[in-house]
This record gives C-alpha cells, structure tokens and sequence, in this order.
C-alpha cells in the first residue's frame, strides 16, 4: 500500500513595497531678489545712457531747477504785463476824458457844470440813450434836456406852460432854461421851428 505523498505549502512571496522616498528631496536655490532688481535698475540706467542713478538723479534735479526758474521768470513777465496794461487803461481813460472835456467846452458847456454833463453824456453814451454813438453826440443830448449847464441866464424870454404848446396861434419864444424837458421835448415835437429858435437864443 503506496504511502501518502506529503504535500508542503509553498511559502507566500513577502508583499514587495516600493522604495520610501527621499524625505529630503533637493529644491532649488533661494532667489536673490534684491540682486535681481538691482542688476535690472542697472541695465535700465545702461539703457539711458547712465552709469549709475546719481548720474540719472543730477539731470532730473538739473530739470527742476530749470522749471522752476522758467516758471519765476514767467510769473515776472506776468506781473510786468498786468502793470503795463493798468497803465494804459488809466491812460486810456485819461484821454478820453480830456477828449469829453474838450468836447464840451466846444458845445458851451460852463465850467462850472462840466463834470455833470459829462456824468450824463457818459451814462447816456453807454445806455446808448436814443442811438448815440459819439460823446458828441451824448453832450449834445444833455445839454438838449439841460440848458443850463451853459451857464447862461436868458434874460428875454418867457417860460412856457404846458397849454401854450398845443394851440395854433403863434407862441412865444421860450428860454429853456426855464421850462422843464418834458415841456422842452413837447415844443420840439409840435413846434419845432419855435424850439429851433429858442435854442439858438439859448446859444447866443
């Protein structure tokens, strides 16, 4: 009788693990950061035309002063300007002062009442009070509703009242420096040949 085979179990393969990694893998070397601007704020300056900053620093400061010294001068130039043009206004005005002054002095105008009608002729010249364009023109106005800045007295003469203007008969001739304007512009209006003649009796 054949004797049972002894059969052994084969040994179980120990698991293979694969090999532990380098706890300390290599990394790269730190940056230098402060050398790496430098060499580029190097290569900037080379790229200008410098050596080094203070080269660049000089020409930036040269321009400051340069700016700064244009702009004094400009401010000068500036107050030297806005003296000369108070100067001319003033005389400007001055001379067209003398100018008015002249013209009504020609027109008859008394010394006495000179800078009143230049007052009105002015604020009439600048309202343009019915269209005049000239000083002339203005003093002429003025001395139109004021007479009396001629200085003259008129001694013949008689006031008018306001119903002598509007009847048909002949009218005395008026001394106007006696009536009022509003009475002056209504002889004008509906006797103008009588207002011709008073007016020029007022000039002589």
């Amino acid at each position: 009788m054949a004797e049972p085979s002894t059969q052994t179990d084969p040994t179980p393969a120990e698991p293979t693990t694969p090999p532990a990694a380098d706890p300390t893998p290599s990394s790269a070397a730190p940056v230098d950061t402060q050398k790496v601007a430098s060499e580029a704020q190097s290569e900037l300056l080379k790229s200008l035309g410098f050596d080094n900053r203070d080269d660049l620093q000089s020409l930036v400061d040269a321009h400051n002063k340069e700016v700064a010294a244009n702009q004094t001068e400009l401010e000068a130039k500036s107050g030297e300007l806005d003296k000369a043009t108070t100067k001319l206004s003033k005389a400007e005005s001055e001379r067209d002062n003398a100018l008015a002054q002249v013209a009504a002095l020609k027109q008859g105008v008394d010394s006495d009442h000179l800078n009143d009608a230049l007052a009105l002729a002015k604020a009439d010249l600048a309202g343009k009070v019915n269209g005049v364009k000239t000083i002339d023109d203005a003093l002429a106005g003025v001395l139109e509703r004021n007479p009396s800045f001629k200085g003259e007295q008129g001694a013949t003469g008689t006031a008018v009242a306001n119903q002598n203007l509007g009847g048909g008969t002949p009218i005395a001739v008026p001394d106007l420096s006696k009536i009022s304007y509003e009475e002056a512009a209504k002889l004008k209006l509906e006797h103008p040949d009588t207002y011709k003649q008073a007016v020029a009796k007022l000039s002589n």
